[in-house]
């Protein structure tokens, strides 16, 4: 006995994709507001900032 899953299976054709993959900058476009609102939540923009002032210093010596 198969157990029923809601519906006809659907599958995509292969002429259904005009691409077959997406640009990296679209993905970044996508990423980065989405991660400058996570550092901005959780404090990371002030942390960012320590981290660079530290290696500034070094790389100074």
């Amino acid at each position: 006995m198969s157990a029923y899953t809601g519906g006809p299976a659907r599958r995509r054709r292969q002429s259904d994709r005009t691409e077959g993959t997406r640009n990296p900058l679209v993905a970044l476009a996508i990423a980065l507001p989405v991660a400058a609102l996570l550092a901005f939540a959780f404090g990371g923009w002030s942390q960012f900032a320590v981290q660079a002032t530290s290696v500034v210093h070094l790389i100074g010596r």
